[in-house]
């Protein structure tokens, strides 16, 4: 779908996260030929290319997925192939445009309805929902990139199993990017998005289930954000210190910070983090002390803790019982 301008046009967040990409794409191009093992093709995934429309006066290769992944293909010395991913078909027939529009100047001469080709780059446009999106074409010799930047957080287009499906071709290296929103004044501010958003713990647990030993997830929450934006990142775990640097220096740039811990090492914090960004304050007063409980119970259990304790009139207040009056009571004088 085209992405709203709520999320996807969303001012310092959307250009911190652009940095962030730019940055990870970078990393993948020029870090994959010093590799001990270096791969011999890089294959990266849009699921959620959206348009690729920038507005007028952005750099179109800066400031929206597809231009950064196209960009830094045409720039690579190893092979690239990029999958890009539109389910919405009019939001689709507006990308085939822009890039019809943009590609030439990076190198790339169209093909077909749907393929453009550089000296070594070629990228494929599909209109279908990135959570099915086909990983037949991987070998044991690529490196594979992903991004996974939905309109909302209960929409995302990145499988459970996405990670493991990769490993189990035998592909050693893979990073990705998530994108992760609950504004509070949106999705946390209605009762009929607590489903969806309850659903993201299940979501969360096969991710962690299915992530091979050697990589971590890094949660990367902003500091103090209205908008209540995170990010969720897959990376190699020999990469913490690196993405860590990565993260903060992209908010630093518009005096922000984030918080930045790692399922593996910091399950606890990470946890936390998933508690703050995925359910509202009321709900979690309403599971407090009970957390443990409340993750292993089933979805509908997990709602109907939170309702009850909704539904549950407060206590009423202790009756104040005295045997002396007050301060203020007008008193007999007594004589002198």
């Amino acid at each position: 779908m085209a992405k709203r301008m709520g999320v996807g046009r969303s001012g310092w967040r959307t250009s911190a996260k652009h940095k962030m990409l730019n940055q990870l794409i970078g990393e993948e191009v020029g870090a994959s030929r010093n590799l001990r093992k270096a791969p011999l093709r890089l294959v990266w995934f849009d699921l959620t290319a959206g348009d690729a429309h920038v507005p007028e006066g952005g750099e179109w290769h800066r400031n929206c997925s597809p231009g950064l992944l196209a960009y830094h293909a045409a720039q690579s010395m190893i092979p690239v192939e990029v999958y890009l991913h539109e389910l919405n078909p009019d939001t689709f027939l507006r990308l085939l445009a822009n890039l019809d529009e943009q590609l030439p100047a990076f190198g790339y001469i169209r093909m077909d309805e749907t393929t453009w080709r550089s000296e070594r780059a070629v990228i494929r446009v599909s209109n279908m929902s990135g959570s099915d999106a086909s990983i037949s074409m991987l070998r044991s010799t690529d490196a594979v990139f992903l991004i996974n930047d939905p309109n909302a957080i209960t929409e995302w287009a990145m499988r459970p199993t996405f990670s493991r499906e990769i490993a189990d071709r035998n592909v050693g290296y893979f990073r990705g990017l998530t994108t992760m929103g609950c504004n509070a004044s949106g999705l946390k501010r209605s009762k009929d998005t607590r489903r969806g958003r309850i659903e993201l713990f299940d979501r969360m647990a096969l991710l962690q289930k299915n992530l091979p030993p050697y990589r971590d997830l890094c949660f990367a929450a902003i500091i103090r954000d209205k908008d209540q934006w995170a990010y969720l990142i897959e990376t190699s775990d020999k990469w913490r210190p690196k993405t860590e640097d990565l993260v903060r220096r992209a908010f630093k740039k518009h005096g922000r910070d984030a918080t930045v811990t790692w399922h593996r090492t910091e399950s606890a914090l990470f946890r936390g983090d998933m508690f703050r960004l995925f359910l509202t304050k009321a709900e979690l007063k309403g599971i407090r002390s009970r957390e443990d409980e409340w993750v292993a119970a089933s979805l509908d259990d997990r709602i109907d803790m939170i309702s009850t304790f909704e539904e549950t009139p407060p206590p009423a207040e202790p009756e104040q019982m005295t045997f002396w009056s007050n301060d203020d009571d007008e008193t007999e004088e007594q004589p002198a």
